[in-house]
């Protein structure tokens, strides 16, 4: 699955990024005051269950030669308010999957095969990885995968046979985990073994393009230790013995059901995450030593690891928190410099957060107290979508002419200047063309429908409306003629909509309020509700026309597809007809045909079958595009190796003070 996010840390004040930006304007009438700055996450799960997210931030460098590095420091890491992680086996359900869950917390004990975004680029990173850049064969039909030197903390080396585990639990598990998606990876794969002691061949059921299955396929295994293949706690453990591989309960479906069922029990308990000896082991850099009942993580190296970027650091503590002032208090009272060596007490100061939207005007304040601010940008695009289904609005955004028209009142640049401080990106392609990476084309950074209020009215009179505002536009010519207002419109019927959008966020009312305002240029009525984040959650979701389940008709996640942990960015779970991340209810089969395209070319012809589908996509439209905003991090200035990742994966084993 990919992972719709929302922003999470707030922007700095303008002129700390934008020279020469100015204050905050209303970038047209009803354009008002300045840009909220910090806002929730969320992803939304293929299994249909979304949960608050957190975007994790920093992965990155090593120490640098020369560098004056502080022995024994702790560094304190803010988690969002009231988003403690709450799940540790790697497996997870949709329940549970979130970014405090999977980015901000399994992944620093449990690596998956494959590690994705070197620094802040996107992209696999093969010497972060687990496994060997993946072997492909038989017209890619066979993917070898060699696996790295590794070990488990219990000293027992990690093996092709750790892969078998985790291929076995998810096939006999498919619906308990949240990327499942029907036809997707486990169900591609025929058959799978191991051919040596770190050697894994999977036989897939077709040809698939090898760039797509290593992000979005391979991306999604993460080996397990074979001291977790058991069904009770006084099962096999590697002091008293083991059945041999071939005889443990995971080789048969009924076995790897009930191991799931022990472990996932197990991780329901998190009074016992740092006593279980389950949990104890790991293969990554940390390892867990306390979480409280609050949700404050304390991790400690992992001394027996032995892959790339040791920690250097002798703690990483993440602190709960249960509201942002709560936050911005400890912010405030500033970092400690060198880092706290001796574990800190029950107040720590934060060594790495992020700036609440109350504090924007405080940023020069925050940077005189020792903080660096650092803006990042998740590789994902943002954007609202129609529901085509609706049996009132679904016909008028079913005609492309009208998803046009409706796209020029769209004012990137002027929302990125006048509400989101400067800190944002266009989006013009499902393809971004920001931050900097190996799959847009130079069409992805161009805007096909540039804002245009007077191209809007232009289009819809071609069409068969009468645009005269402030009267809401009228279709007069009825029909399916090039030069009428389509199938399934009546005579009279009027371009008015509901656009619900989430609470909380300025930058996202001012953007709204905006687009009412510049609508109603064009003749366009929108009425504007504001919901809470759960409710749109439930009511954006796929439907038939004639349910009552159909009666959105526009909506605003407040959120990003953010292409993490499948991190190919193909249309498959989102625009493809039928897909569970569709939940506009969009069908084309021109578009439907290029998305399969994309996940079936041969290396040599992926880009071209990429370029096709995203430019289709961005004139298409089968979403309404608007800005990705970014985030502001917080750092202790004399904290190093934060670079940002561009999935948002948290790695502190990078992060050192200097003195």
């Amino acid at each position: 699955m990919t992972v719709r996010m929302r922003r999470l840390t707030a922007v700095v004040a303008c002129a700390t990024l934008v020279a020469g930006c100015g204050a905050a304007r209303g970038a047209h009438t009803g354009g008002a005051t300045q840009a909220r700055t910090a806002t929730r996450a969320r992803t939304a799960t293929q299994a249909g269950t979304a949960t608050q997210a957190r975007t994790a931030t920093q992965a990155g460098s090593a120490a640098r030669a020369g560098d004056n590095l502080t022995a024994g420091a702790s560094a304190y890491w803010a988690e969002q308010p009231l988003q403690p992680p709450n799940y540790i086996f790697p497996l997870i359900s949709g329940a549970y999957y979130s970014n405090e869950n999977v980015y901000d917390f399994q992944t620093l004990m449990y690596r998956p095969l494959y590690w994705f975004g070197s620094n802040d680029q996107p992209g696999v990173d093969y010497a972060l990885s687990l496994g060997n850049q993946p072997v492909y064969s038989d017209h890619d039909r066979v993917v070898t995968i060699t696996l790295k030197r590794a070990r488990w903390s219990n000293g027992t080396r990690v093996s092709a046979r750790d892969v078998i585990f985790w291929i076995n639990l998810l096939k006999a598990n498919r619906a308990d985990w949240a990327s499942y998606v029907p036809g997707g990876f486990p169900d591609n794969v025929i058959s799978y073994r191991a051919t040596g002691r770190r050697t894994v061949q999977l036989r897939l059921n077709r040809s698939y393009n090898p760039i797509w299955f290593t992000d979005n396929e391979l991306s999604q295994i993460t080996p397990l230790p074979l001291a977790w293949d058991r069904t009770s706690a006084g099962g096999c453990t590697e002091a008293h013995g083991c059945p041999t591989p071939t005889a443990l309960p995971d080789a048969k479906p009924a076995g790897a059901r009930a191991v799931y069922s022990f472990l996932n029990a197990q991780a329901k308990d998190l009074s016992t995450y740092a006593t279980n000896p389950l949990w104890r082991i790991v293969d990554g850099p940390w390892k867990l030593a306390q979480l409280t009942a609050a949700g404050r993580a304390t991790f400690v190296p992992n001394q027996r690891y032995d892959g790339p970027d040791r920690p250097h650091l002798a703690r990483f503590v993440e602190l709960p928190f249960t509201s942002e002032t709560a936050e911005l208090t400890l912010l405030d009272a500033g970092p400690t410099r060198g880092g706290s060596a001796g574990g800190g007490g029950s107040a720590p100061q934060i060594s790495a957060g992020y700036v609440p939207d109350t504090a924007v005007p405080q940023a020069p304040v925050l940077r005189a107290r020792g903080y660096r601010l650092a803006a990042f940008y998740p590789y994902g695009f943002d954007y609202f979508e129609p529901n085509f289904n609706n049996p009132t609005a679904g016909p008028i955004f079913r005609q492309l002419y009208f998803r046009q028209a409706f796209q020029h009142l769209v004012d990137q640049p002027g929302w990125i200047h006048a509400y989101y401080q400067g800190l944002g990106l266009p989006t013009y392609s499902p393809v971004p063309a920001q931050p900097a990476n190996p799959y847009a084309d130079a069409q992805a950074g161009t805007n096909p429908y540039p804002f245009s209020v007077a191209a809007a009215r232009r289009i819809l009179r071609a069409h068969g409306w009468r645009v005269n505002p402030p009267a809401v536009t009228t279709c007069i010519h009825p029909g399916h003629a090039l030069t009428d207002c389509g199938p399934g419109i009546r005579r009279g019927q009027q371009l008015r909509f509901t656009l619900m959008y989430p609470d909380g966020m300025s930058y996202t009312d001012n953007a709204m309020v905006d687009l009412q305002s510049v609508a109603r240029e064009a003749g366009i009525a929108l009425t504007l509700e504001q919901r809470t984040t759960a409710t749109i959650d439930a009511e954006i979701e796929p439907c038939k026309p004639g349910t009552a389940a159909c009666s959105w008709q526009l909506g605003q996640y407040g959120a990003a597809w953010v292409f993490a942990p499948d991190h190919y960015p193909s249309g498959e779970e989102i625009f493809q007809t039928g897909a569970l991340g569709n939940v506009g209810s969009y069908s084309s089969r021109r578009i439907d045909r290029l998305i399969e395209a994309t996940t079936t070319a041969p290396a040599n012809d992926a880009q071209r079958a990429l370029n096709a589908y995203a430019n289709a996509v961005r004139t298409q439209l089968p979403d309404f595009w608007q800005p990705s905003p970014g985030t502001l991090e917080s750092f202790q200035s004399n904290l190093r190796g934060t670079t940002p990742n561009a999935y948002g994966y948290l790695t502190p084993e990078d992060w050192y003070f200097t003195r």
